[in-house]
């Protein structure tokens, strides 16, 4: 009994809980009736979404009328994905200008495919490389690997995003420069990752070639940004800037140019299809009831589960593996939206908000951290992720995917209690979601991040914080502008804290140490 109580769970059976708990919306199932919860719980949720007037912030958010207060920029991402003709006339300036980049990316990738882009050496573009971090980095990586069967093209396309030498490196040795074109990704053009990246790029292409730089940088490199003029400054041609703008956070990207990478890939039917997935989910959050409507469903949940049950975390188990990095995108786009300690009154929050969100691929994570969901003693819910679709490219491999996927859920929920071998007990009583997509297609994918994106809004406006910044982020880049000159021979600044400058003494000590040895 003390297990339980350290789990703060009732045994699964002593509770009359919501069952059939699911919604089905464009032939993808969201069940959630092991979440475990009551009737009269959901109803509860329910009417703090009421007091909350939820219905009313929803609203807001299809007219384009919630702001980031904090950044003084408007929240207009589902412009990005709205159909011509939105009735409301201001949002609409926005969807306009979305569909013109869209209609420039349209054409950029016909003649990328066609072999019409060539290097500055005459040969067609094979290879693209797309430089960014964070929000232009994850969305992209993530939809080109769930799509990859939708290829249109044999281009290859890499991601890179760390400042870590070897990442880009990796990638440049397996490349042909001749045939290569960098995307660099950046709002500002300022981030220091990828414009670090962008200058080696630079360098290797100038050191692989042997050709001038400003013809390089203009048949081979490609601006992503909402700072055009930066772009251009850096040598890229007008042609090959595409732009999106300040009020497009980098966690709600992907649906602009920041996609380019998946436009290359799949070509711009299927971009337009992914964008159309999530477009229907927009139109399900803005006119289905709270009590049928899937983000709102996933967020009060997830409220629930972290006030009243204590979780500890959140685990994202995808039994698909074109969502592996699945985990990765969820870890900004919750982690990074609604971690905050303020409210939007700049007041102090008491309560617990956002929570630490993991996981990996199934059926990998069961042979690692399931364990500790079965038989640890804290509440860790799971997102549970399937495909229905059989591919059938090796027979018998779908089913035994979703028998594992469905066998998880189910244990996770009922446990088993063996009376004389109590280190074989699973108390059960964990709960889950199950989401099962009918395919792997860039509809149903555009469709389940819409969903996630719509569920980050219910929770950061019942918590009563901005989701739409991320200042915390700022902080460790301007501490890392401070600390950087000591790293590269300047002498020790003493207004950086005293285990700072110890860190930092002793890499300059091992650094010369090196040099001593290399010198004898």
């Amino acid at each position: 009994m003390l297990y339980s109580i350290l789990l703060n769970l009732d045994y699964p059976m002593s509770v009359s809980y919501l069952q059939n708990f699911s919604v089905i919306y464009q032939n993808a199932l969201f069940d959630f009736t092991n979440q475990l919860i009551s009737e009269s719980q959901w109803q509860n949720l329910q009417e703090r979404a009421r007091q909350a007037e939820l219905p009313k912030a929803i609203q807001q958010l299809q007219a384009g009328e919630i702001k980031n207060p904090t950044e003084h920029r408007q929240v207009l991402h589902t412009a990005l994905r709205a159909a011509s003709g939105h009735p409301n006339s201001t949002m609409n300036i926005h969807v306009q200008d979305a569909i013109k980049v869209r209609e420039q990316m349209r054409d950029f990738v016909n003649q990328l495919h066609a072999g019409q882009i060539t290097g500055v050496t005459g040969k067609p573009i094979r290879t693209v490389v797309n430089i960014g971090v964070g929000g232009s980095n994850l969305g992209s990586r993530l939809v080109t690997e769930a799509l990859t069967r939708y290829k249109a093209t044999d281009i290859q396309i890499f991601f890179v995003a760390n400042i870590d030498a070897e990442d880009l490196n990796e990638v440049l040795q397996q490349i042909n420069p001749e045939e290569t074109l960098f995307l660099i990704t950046s709002k500002t053009f300022t981030t220091f990752e990828t414009m670090q990246n962008a200058a080696a790029a630079v360098e290797w292409m100038e050191q692989s070639l042997h050709l001038e730089r400003k013809s390089i940088i203009a048949h081979h490199f490609v601006g992503i940004t909402a700072e055009p003029h930066k772009a251009e400054h850096f040598g890229i041609k007008k042609q090959y800037i595409f732009r999106f703008w300040d009020w497009v956070g980098g966690r709600f990207s992907l649906w602009s140019a920041v996609g380019l990478p998946i436009a290359i890939l799949v070509g711009m039917d299927h971009f337009e299809a992914l964008l159309a997935g999530a477009r229907s989910m927009d139109d399900h959050f803005f006119t289905a009831p709270l009590d049928a409507n899937i983000p709102v469903i996933m967020g009060l949940i997830g409220l629930w589960n972290i006030e009243d049950n204590y979780a500890a975390g959140l685990s994202i188990a995808p039994y698909c593996h074109g969502l592996r990095s699945f985990p990765s995108y969820l870890q900004q786009l919750e982690m990074e939206s609604n971690g905050k300690g303020v409210d939007i009154d700049g007041k102090p929050i008491t309560y617990r908000t956002a929570q630490a969100v993991f996981g990996s691929v199934g059926s990998n994570g069961q042979h690692a951290y399931f364990q500790m969901l079965h038989q640890g003693n804290r509440q860790i819910p799971t997102d549970f992720i399937a495909i229905a679709e059989d591919t059938n490219i090796f027979a018998g491999h779908q089913d035994q995917l979703l028998a594992n996927c469905f066998a998880q859920s189910a244990a996770l929920a009922k446990g088993r209690f063996y009376p004389n071998e109590p280190h074989k007990t699973c108390l059960g009583g964990q709960r889950s979601s199950m989401i099962i997509l009918p395919k792997q297609d860039p509809f149903s994918i555009g469709l389940l991040l819409a969903a996630y994106e719509h569920k980050i809004f219910v929770q950061a406006h019942l918590w009563r914080i901005n989701a739409f910044d991320q200042w915390g982020v700022e902080l460790g880049k301007s501490l890392a502008h401070d600390i950087l000159p000591s790293l590269q021979g300047k002498p020790v600044e003493n207004r950086l804290d005293q285990p700072t400058q110890e860190l930092i003494l002793h890499v300059q000590k091992i650094r010369q140490s090196h040099n001593d040895a290399k010198s004898e």
